[in-house]
This record gives structure tokens, sequence and C-alpha cells, in this order.
């Protein structure tokens, strides 16, 4: 699953002193977990997937109303 793929990411960048890396990994961490509390279940692959998505999304709308 996806976020078990962050999660292995996650660990190899904190080794490798990517604070960058480290950051934005750590929040689509959270924000994955944050929508199984919503959920009260464990997200399908999808579902991490649109997570993601939603945070892509947020990020390039803050860099547009930066601009």
């Amino acid at each position: 699953m996806l976020k078990d793929r962050i999660t292995q990411e996650l660990k190899e960048a904190l080794k490798g002193g990517d604070a960058v890396s480290v950051s934005t990994l750590r929040l689509l961490s959270n924000a994955i977990h944050n929508e199984e509390i919503a959920k009260q279940r464990e997200i399908t692959e999808e579902e991490e997937a649109g997570v993601v998505r939603r945070q892509l999304k947020q990020r390039e709308d803050a860099v547009q109303a930066y601009k």
C-alpha cells in the first residue's frame, strides 16, 4: 500500500538526513492517518491516493496564492 511505501521512504530520508523529504513524507503520512481516524477504518489504496492528490492540490493552491 501507499502508506507502507511512504513509511519506508520516510525511514530512508531520516537516515539520509534529507530534511525536505522528511517533512513532506511526514505530512503525507499524517494526512493518511487523519483520514483513517475520520473514517474509523483503514482506508483503501485508492483513498490513500486521493489523500495525496488533495495534499498536492492544497500545496499548489498555496503557491499560487503566494505568487
